[in-house]
């Protein structure tokens, strides 16, 4: 099963790497972008993403903020966090909150594709590159 993944951070150029990084695996698709909560919380409207992921800190609404948001319509979207603030007390919230997954930036493409696809509730087909 492809993936389709919205990709949402209020940083630029970590948001653009991280989606180019996606897009080399052969089965995660890059469904959209967004650069903070609020456009999160319209994208996932629009184009119906089989998962988010999530920065946690960003100005407006934050990551766990626009996922309660985005469940009131969507309760059944799994949502990913990729943070930079990876202690203890702040996963302990977010998974009381409802994500799928917490992650700190940082970790490897390979564990980050396997997090999405056990947030999703599929296996994986690879994390190599795409031949196409």
């Amino acid at each position: 099963m492809t993936l389709r993944v919205l990709v949402v951070d209020d940083h630029p150029a970590f948001r653009k790497a991280l989606t180019s990084a996606l897009r080399m695996v052969e089965d995660v698709e890059v469904a959209g972008e967004a650069g903070g909560g609020v456009a999160a919380c319209e994208e996932a409207e629009s184009l119906h993403p089989d998962l988010m992921l999530m920065d946690l800190s960003m100005p407006g609404l934050s990551g766990i903020d626009a996922m309660r948001r985005i469940h009131r319509r969507q309760p059944n979207l799994p949502v990913v966090i990729l943070t930079a603030h990876a202690d203890r007390g702040v996963e302990r919230e977010a998974r009381d909150s409802g994500v799928s997954g917490f992650l700190a930036k940082g970790t490897s493409l390979e564990e980050l594709v396997v997090v999405l696809h056990e947030a999703a509730g599929d296996e994986p087909v690879g994390t190599g590159e795409r031949t196409s």
